[in-house]
């Protein structure tokens, strides 16, 4: 009886070791969105392995599918290929998949991965297929870039005066942003923050922060989502400045690993 307890134990031991399905941050993103994979190879071929390079292509079992410009030969993986170590069998990497596939956006529906030794002698299973998002660009005063974000992403915020309805609005000459961070529980995380804009356009104004560089939540609590605001000038009846501010903008992460 003991035997058998003993082999049965060792057979579900032998299940509960299995592949993880990758992660990305953020969860949902455009081909012109920059995306991290997160992705743990225990129970793979690649389990144990150091080092570890991503092989990806596009549209998998679709025409007009790439190989990723990053892949190098089979045997012989470009060292940009090479992925981050985040623990044991733990890896990370960032790509944009225009830049990766060199292709448009409209060509881009979908992607596939898998990871390999830099010699091809080992290698995980295929995942895939993972979906881009449709990119679907609405013109509006205020918006964020990429259009969904994650507190680790380099975020730009833009103010296209040509669709202002608001008189001050229209009339402000834009100088600085202002940021306002809330954690997981609504509260707000230190200050709000400005920063300096600069002119893209001739409508249009920019500036860009990384989240999670600049405000610093509290033990236990994590980043959530934050407001902005456009700051400038307009004259008064005088002709003298007067500053001014749009209505706060509000940005939710959509990861928070």
């Amino acid at each position: 009886m003991k035997q058998l307890l003993y082999l049965l134990l060792f057979i579900f031991s032998g299940f509960a070791v299995k592949a993880q399905n990758p992660s990305f941050s953020p969860s949902s993103f455009t081909a012109e969105d920059e995306v991290t994979i997160y992705i743990d190879v225990t129970g793979t071929g690649m389990a144990g392995v150091t080092d570890a390079y991503l092989w990806i292509f596009s549209n998998p079992g679709l025409s007009g599918g790439a190989d990723g410009v990053t892949n190098g030969s089979w045997t012989n993986s470009n060292e940009a290929a090479k992925l981050t170590p985040n623990g044991p069998n733990k890896f990370t990497y960032k790509f944009t998949g225009t830049t990766m596939f060199g292709q448009t956006p409209a060509q881009l529906k979908s992607f596939g991965f898998l990871l390999k030794k830099k010699d091809g002698s080992a290698q995980t299973a295929d995942y895939k297929p993972y979906f881009f998002d449709p990119l679907i660009f609405v013109p509006s005063m205020t918006r964020v870039f990429p259009s969904k974000v994650d507190k680790d992403d380099v975020v730009s915020v833009n103010f296209d005066q040509a669709y202002a309805v608001v008189p001050n609005d229209q009339r402000m000459t834009p100088t600085t942003f202002t940021v306002t961070m809330y954690d997981d529980m609504g509260n707000t995380v230190g200050s709000a923050i400005s920063w300096p804009l600069s002119k893209t356009n001739a409508t249009i104004w920019s500036g860009s922060f990384i989240p999670d560089a600049s405000f610093t939540p509290a033990a236990g609590r994590k980043l959530m989502k934050f407001k902005y605001k456009f700051n400038g000038t307009v004259l008064d009846v005088n002709g003298l400045p007067v500053t001014v501010s749009t209505a706060d903008t509000e940005v939710t992460f959509t990861s928070m690993l």
